[in-house]
């Protein structure tokens, strides 16, 4: 089971360049979803990388798991940034 606390976290870690190199091996795998950020394969890849493990076995979780997984992802790339003063 993933821990979501560290997801999380590892998410909150992450930079525009890790964004970046996890689109380019979506795209070197085959992705051609026009916005990857809707694909599950892409939140899997980018969640792999935020837990540090590979893609291959986040992949190999339960369905409902690896489903929840991928919209928590979803949904941090998809919600509002606080405005900075």
């Amino acid at each position: 089971m993933i821990d979501v606390k560290k997801l999380d976290e590892g998410l909150n870690k992450l930079n525009g360049f890790d964004l970046e190199a996890v689109e380019k091996e979506e795209r070197l795998a085959g992705n051609t979803t026009l916005e990857l950020s809707t694909s599950k394969s892409f939140q899997a890849r980018l969640a792999a990388r935020a837990l540090n493990m590979n893609v291959h076995d986040l992949k190999s979780l339960p369905l409902k798991e690896y489903n929840q997984i991928c919209l928590r992802v979803f949904g941090f790339l998809n919600e509002p940034v606080e405005p900075t003063t």
